[in-house]
């Protein structure tokens, strides 16, 4: 599988759904001028709505960060496995060039370690069969390699996430922490191939529900927009009028895809 042309295509997926939010976004502002209904019922039924319209843009932003810190910690991977490669001189220049890159894999574990936590923390809030299934295998693999990860200061917390002792890292020999990181076939390769998969998933959530909601999307790879949110008290009733009704996608069973 070539993974820059796979990346590439989740690129202009990514810039295709920006720009198709961008345009409806435009034409919903310049509908959102009409006049505010003064009625019980009226306020009842924009303020069901502006609930569930938060619900549905809630989703969209967890699918998209998870696709973004997915493909951000296989992007991490790829540099630690180029460092198994590197041999170093007995002199001083040679001591230098691997405490650089023994400093330099600390960091990329810190940032696999976050990118890691943010897609299982996304991957159990929008739950569902195959975001489940996900996350069960990244529990397996962290529970393979346990033993290995606790000798480098990384444990398991209760909800799943992972945790570091950075003074326990920073210390561990700079093989031991290749052996777990920067080999194929180990455990940061095996957790980066699960999360292609993911980041996959995620983009054609995001499609789907593209079609499903419009324009309500917040955040991308490239950078957040608050727009929605800041926009959402200032936004008159036609927005929420039954023009705009999303259907009945509020409820948690019909979240996932």
């Amino acid at each position: 599988m070539n993974i820059n042309s796979s990346r590439n295509a989740l690129l202009r997926s990514r810039n295709l759904r920006s720009a198709r939010r961008s345009r409806a976004g435009k034409i919903i502002s310049s509908r959102t001028s009409g006049t505010q209904s003064s009625s019980k019922s009226s306020s009842t039924k924009r303020t069901t709505s502006r609930t569930t319209a938060l619900m549905q843009t809630r989703q969209i932003v967890m699918y998209e960060k998870m696709e973004k810190s997915a493909n951000s910690l296989q992007g991490n991977v790829e540099k630690m496995l180029k460092l198994d490669g590197m041999t170093y001189t007995e002199d001083e220049t040679g001591k230098k060039a691997q405490e650089n890159d023994k400093n330099n894999l600390i960091k990329y574990i810190k940032d696999f370690v976050a990118n890691y936590n943010e897609v299982y923390s996304n991957l159990s809030d929008i739950g569902g069969t195959t975001n489940n299934a996900h996350k069960k295998t990244l529990d397996s693999i962290v529970s393979a390699n346990k033993a290995d990860l606790e000798a480098l200061g990384i444990t398991v917390s209760k909800t799943g996430e992972l945790t570091i002792d950075e003074k326990t890292l920073e210390s561990v020999d700079f093989d031991k922490l290749k052996k777990v990181f920067a080999k194929d076939g180990g455990f940061a390769d095996k957790v980066s191939g699960k999360m292609g998969l993911i980041e996959n998933n995620a983009s054609s959530s995001l499609n789907a529900l593209d079609k499903l909601y419009g324009t309500t999307s917040t955040y991308n790879k490239f950078g957040t927009s608050n727009s929605y949110f800041n926009g959402l008290n200032n936004y008159g009733s036609g927005y929420f009028n039954n023009s705009y009704n999303y259907g009945n996608y509020g409820n948690n069973s019909s979240w996932y895809f």
